[in-house]
């Protein structure tokens, strides 16, 4: 059928009403008008017209299957404040094996029956899954002590009732439980916390429709969940945990951009052009024992072979994105620490002026992005912005709080929500001004910070860094100016603008936390509905962070204003690399 009469024809069914002229037409331009019905709201208006089964492949449409909101009541728990809101796929359960497999009550049906030991195991996945079994095979548990460590050592016997191992199988008391329990100590921003605080206690996953963050979830929760994650299964061997490479899978990107800034830096070219030479990267040797010509992140991140990756840092700052002294004393055992490492190389000087430029880099970063901030702000107070919070659909909150007024720290009837209640950074359905400052300070400052401590002069500052960020204070000034022309246009003329209905719904957005919670708890807030903290609170620091700098402020008399610059201790870990500075 030509294109062109099938919009003439259509465009007479919208004028003249449908019905009469189906009517009156004849079999055949009948049958030309069901195929133009069909064809108009998939191929234009993306309304799903048949169910999403049929098979049909359709430019747009198909939302009614696949964007369903999961029922939480079908959903298993898991560890967060706001857990009752985070929506799983079933694919989820290979990254979460605890909760979503190994249960009984949503453990996957298998068809095999009958209870089997290693070497039944082997003969069988020979055939079934050859390529487990080679890598098994090529393992130490193949060949531990007195007997192997086997696939029924850590899936069980039963084929009714085969579990997928978790980080817990691996930290019991016969196996490898310093390095579990290593793992499991560090605090927010630690490989311990990021599934159950970074996923289910951040907005911008629990709000959306869970195959729109499926690749945040794989990824937050393997780490957390699994030692396979980084001791690739089923060979296990250490040599390859020990390469940079192996990080690379999640700590990449805009966000948390540290591969590139490793890769690209003075430390990763080394590693890259020397890799090969096992006289330069030995992996066979423990880090303990590591002896490289440069660091990798390993060497540096888990000193000594110790598992938990955030033991060498400052204050954690959101990856660079808050704000905080780097250098007051109250961080300086940590600050040490962390220099120590790069001792092995360079001289403490070298390592501390390098340290101190990190934080001038990351300070100065600050500056553009409070300003940048303070355009957007004053936008909202001044109810000029477009759109405003209460002009979109409900937020994760079931509110309209704007999105960056973050925790309690700016509260106030103008920003929404109640005292201590959050906003969170987004970058959709939001104004523009909001997306260039959640850019700004969530890609550009983190840039800069993860460029700075990496060695990555370009990350630092072409690639995105100190200019992105430059660019991006220009942009919204100059949004914020034709904002503020035209609301004052508006005002002298008599225009009263009323928003975009697009803001407020449509199919993706009508999948939202926000729009469910008022649907379905109406005059209740996520605030409301997730009362207690969980085992993390988005508002307060871990425990032992809180601990420790109790213990700092003590020590250094900081309620007398009187501090004092006590010695930090240095770490005993892995000093073999020889001094070059």
């Amino acid at each position: 059928m030509c294109r062109f009469w099938k919009w003439t024809l259509t465009s007479a069914l919208i004028g003249c009403g449908t019905m009469g002229v189906v009517a009156n037409l004849m079999t055949k331009e009948a049958k030309a008008v069901e195929i133009i019905t069909h064809w108009v709201p998939h191929e234009v208006y993306g309304v799903p017209g048949e169910p999403d089964n049929n098979g049909k492949v359709f430019f747009s449409g198909l939302g009614a299957k696949y964007m369903g909101y999961p029922k939480h009541e079908n959903a298993p728990p898991y560890p967060g404040k706001y857990s009752k809101f985070w929506k799983t796929l079933p694919a989820y359960r290979y990254y979460i094996p605890d909760y979503m497999y190994n249960r009984d009550e949503v453990r996957p049906s298998n068809p095999i029956k009958g209870t089997f030991q290693l070497e039944q195991c082997i003969a069988c996945h020979s055939v079934m899954t050859p390529g487990i079994v080679r890598d098994y095979k090529k393992s130490a548990h193949s060949r531990a002590e007195p007997s192997p460590t086997g696939c029924d050592t850590c899936h069980g016997n039963n084929h009714q009732k085969l579990t997928m191992p978790s980080s817990k199988a691996c930290g019991t008391s016969e196996c490898h439980e310093t390095q579990y329990s290593e793992s499991g100590q560090g605090g927010i921003g630690s490989h311990a916390s990021c599934s159950s605080f970074a996923q289910v206690e951040c907005a911008w996953s629990i709000e959306r429709p869970p195959g729109d963050t499926a690749g945040c979830t794989f990824c937050h929760t393997s780490s957390e969940e699994r030692c396979s994650t980084c001791h690739q299964r089923h060979q296990f061997d250490p040599k390859v945990a020990r390469k940079a490479e192996q990080c690379k899978t999640c700590h990449w990107g805009k966000d948390h951009r540290d591969w590139e800034a490793y890769d690209i830096g003075l430390h990763g070219t080394v590693y890259q052009v020397n890799k090969w030479d096992p006289k330069q990267f030995d992996f066979s040797k423990k880090l303990a024992d590591a002896d490289y010509v440069g660091p990798t992140c390993q060497y540096c991140h888990m000193r000594g072979g110790h598992h938990n990756v955030q033991r060498f840092s400052t204050v954690y700052t959101s990856m660079g994105m808050s704000m905080a002294d780097r250098g007051a004393p109250i961080w300086k055992e940590k600050r040490d620490r962390w220099a120590s490492v790069c001792d092995d190389c360079h001289s403490p000087r070298f390592a501390k002026e390098n340290l101190q430029a990190l934080d001038e880099s990351v300070k100065d970063a600050g500056l553009k992005y409070r300003e940048t901030f303070k355009v957007a702000e004053d936008l909202v107070k001044d109810g000029v912005a477009d759109p405003m919070p209460k002009d979109l659909c409900p937020d994760w909150s079931g509110q309209h709080i704007w999105s960056l007024k973050i925790g309690a720290y700016h509260d106030g009837p103008e920003y929404g929500g109640k005292t201590g209640e959050s906003g969170e950074f987004r970058m959709s359905n939001c104004s523009d001004i909001e997306r260039l400052c959640f850019e700004s300070v969530g890609y550009f400052q983190t840039y800069i910070y993860k460029g700075m401590a990496h060695g990555s002069w370009n990350d630092a500052t072409y690639s995105d860094g100190s200019f992105g960020m430059d660019r991006w204070l220009v942009n919204v000034k100059q949004d914020a100016s034709q904002a503020r022309r035209l609301a004052a246009i508006e005002k002298k003329v008599g225009i009263t603008w009323v928003p975009e209905s697009f803001w407020k719904t449509g199919e993706w957005l009508d999948q939202l936390t926000g729009p469910y919670i008022v649907k379905n708890h109406p005059g209740k807030t996520i605030f409301d509905l997730c009362p207690d903290p969980g085992w993390l609170d988005t508002h307060h620091a871990p425990a032992e962070e809180v601990e420790y700098i109790n213990r700092k402020l003590l020590e250094l008399g900081m309620k007398d204003g009187k501090p004092h610059h006590g010695e930090g201790k240095i770490d005993e870990g892995a000093r073999s690399m020889g001094k070059t500075h």
